[in-house]
């Protein structure tokens, strides 16, 4: 099978690992979320058509603010945590590391309970897939998170670690502000996104990240998803 069929039948597997796992997850949970996204490749990331990252290897950093949710019994309101992702080549190659940052507000059973829903243990689509592709996870840290959450110009800063700036993609000749959305209706993780252009920074010593992208591809998304994944409603 050449590198493409590799591909496809990867994000085959990919949908159905997810809600496949989801149905076996341990614990249950839900949550309501804003979401704002980075990564480094070309507006609109061709990993979200099943093709190939624009630049060879995948890197990202993604945050989260609930709006309501729960993890088991545990109140998961107002909760923000950030992602940093890498890998050396396309997703489904695996070698991928991920660390979490948790904001200080979380009580340590919240900052358990995001640690849990990333670990890949308890379902939940992207927090299923992401992980299988994982070499190292490394432990999670507390970190302030300023989040803000309005549209197109959507933004976080997680403190001495990273930042993205979400803004509109503009028009290369007139400079006219360009708007879009992609629907994914077997997504992983949302299900419709604002496609955004974006600036962002990760910078982490001890996990040997030293990024750095402008004009990248970028998404906000509210989300709706539990231990199954995204709600599809």
């Amino acid at each position: 099978m050449d590198r493409a069929g590799r591909l496809e039948v990867f994000f085959i597997y990919e949908a159905f690992a997810a809600e496949r796992l989801g149905s076996m997850a341990g614990t249950k949970w839900n949550l309501e979320a804003e979401f704002i996204q980075s990564c480094n490749c070309d507006y609109g990331c061709p990993c979200n058509f099943n093709a190939l990252p624009t630049r060879s290897n995948c890197e990202a950093l993604i945050a989260y603010k609930v709006r309501k949710g729960k993890f088991g019994t545990t109140n998961l309101d107002g909760v923000k945590w950030a992602w940093g992702l890498w890998w050396p080549a396309a997703i489904h190659q695996g070698n991928g590391a991920g660390r979490v940052y948790v904001d200080p507000k979380a009580t340590d059973d919240q900052k358990r309970a995001v640690e849990a829903i990333t670990s890949g243990k308890n379902g939940g689509g992207v927090f299923t897939v992401f992980p299988s592709t994982f070499t190292t996870t490394y432990p999670a840290r507390t970190a302030r998170i300023d989040f803000t959450f309005r549209g197109n110009t959507s933004r976080f800063r997680v403190e001495g670690v990273g930042e993205v700036k979400s803004d509109d993609i503009r028009n290369p000749v007139t400079g006219e502000k360009f708007s879009g959305q992609i629907l994914l209706p077997g997504g992983i993780q949302w299900t419709r996104g604002e496609v955004t252009s974006v600036d962002w920074w990760l910078r982490d010593p001890q996990a040997g990240w030293d990024m750095a992208h402008a004009h990248a591809a970028g998404f906000v998304a509210l989300l709706k998803m539990n231990e199954k994944g995204p709600i599809r409603k």
